[in-house]
């Protein structure tokens, strides 16, 4: 009896490590699922109103942008135009410069801001006309029409840190988007109009929610699309749909500030002409500067302008603050799903064996 005793306790021992491991890889799957929960989607409203243009990955322009431009991925200006004035915009909350860019920069126009800031390699060649102090990471080429001196070899550190703050907008604009989208319809939000214009009126103050279609969001190549507002309201038009091409006038009006179009599901976002009022598509790849300009804030995954419009520089100033602070959580990646299956099975065959051991002891 005494030696089958010995025994059972021996085997406690030396199944104590299978126990630990399992119990540790669960733990370890939960933290690798904790990490996917977004981040607060108080840091995006803020930069809906900080920035003119945010693209979480390339952004590449051919015109002027009126306001600070936050570039997760490369800059492109195009050769001989008047690109990214900052002007008076001054640093961001995050410190960040007028243009701030984590990957390379090639720039060929005009800066007329608060700087410069690029992650990676700095090439091209610009006028630094905002005076504003240019940090590079990487490498900077030679730069005939510079005005000021430019800062080069910052280093990894510098770099991570602008890639640190893109990743965490980035995550907060999601989130936002995800929380916008849920919401309902509110009843003061009237859709009229006829084959020639069609009118969205706003009435009383606060949030306002209008939840469209592709097909109602596009309309007609002729149909102008306008917008009534009181100024103590907000309005956020969410649009269903992947593949979004807009091609009618959407002419500028009081208080186009205070209006968010957020494109959650779409991947691509093509305006081919003018458009009044901000833009939200963190999985889509923006296009604009066909024939018109677009007035308000610029979010895609990426972003492309054109020749023959404008971004300019009118930030969203919308009140969201009745959405909350929430957060969206997103299921398990399946290397995490594999991980908690690992983890079970182990504490699984541990309790098997232990069971096992049990009924042979009794049985003897």
């Amino acid at each position: 009896m005494i030696y089958r005793l010995w025994g059972i306790a021996m085997h406690k021992v030396r199944m104590m490590p299978l126990m630990v491991a399992g119990l540790m890889v669960v733990a370890n799957a939960g933290t690798a699922s904790a990490a996917l929960v977004g981040q607060s989607i108080s840091t995006g409203i803020a930069a809906l109103k900080e920035w003119n243009v945010v693209s979480f990955n390339n952004f590449t322009t051919s015109n002027h942008v009126g306001g600070r431009a936050l570039v997760g991925g490369n800059l492109t200006i195009n050769n001989g135009v008047m690109a990214m004035n900052g002007l008076g915009s001054g640093n961001s909350t995050y410190g960040t410069a007028a243009i701030a860019v984590v990957g390379n920069a090639a720039m060929n126009g005009n800066v007329n801001g608060a700087g410069v800031q690029v992650g990676g390699n700095l090439t091209g060649s610009f006028n630094n006309n905002g005076g504003g102090a240019v940090q590079v990471g990487g490498t900077a080429q030679n730069q005939p029409n510079f005005q000021n001196q430019i800062t080069a070899g910052m280093g990894a550190n510098f770099t991570n840190t602008l890639l640190s703050q893109a990743n965490d907008i980035k995550a907060s604009l999601t989130s936002l988007s995800a929380n916008l989208a849920a919401l309902s319809n509110t009843s003061d939000v009237v859709v009229g109009g006829d084959s020639n214009n069609q009118l969205i009126t706003v009435t009383g103050t606060g949030l306002k929610v209008l939840n469209w279609s592709e097909a109602m969001f596009e309309g007609t190549s002729n149909q102008q699309l306008q917008v009534s507002i009181p100024s103590g309201a907000t309005l956020v038009v969410n649009v269903a749909g992947t593949d979004i091409d807009f091609n009618r006038n959407f002419n500028t009006y009081a208080n186009m500030s205070n209006v968010l179009f957020n494109f959650y599901q779409a991947t691509t976002v093509d305006i081919m002409k003018q458009f009044s009022g901000s833009i939200l598509g963190v999985n889509a790849a923006v296009t604009g500067g066909y024939a018109g300009n677009i007035d308000g804030t610029v979010v895609g995954n990426s972003v492309t302008q054109g020749a023959n419009g404008e971004i300019h520089n009118v930030p969203f100033q919308g009140d969201l603050s009745s959405v909350g602070g929430s957060v969206v959580s997103t299921a398990p990646e399946p290397s995490t799903w594999a991980m908690l299956i690992l983890g079970f099975g182990l504490v699984g065959l541990l309790m098997r064996r232990r069971e096992k051991r049990v009924l042979m002891v009794q049985a003897a």
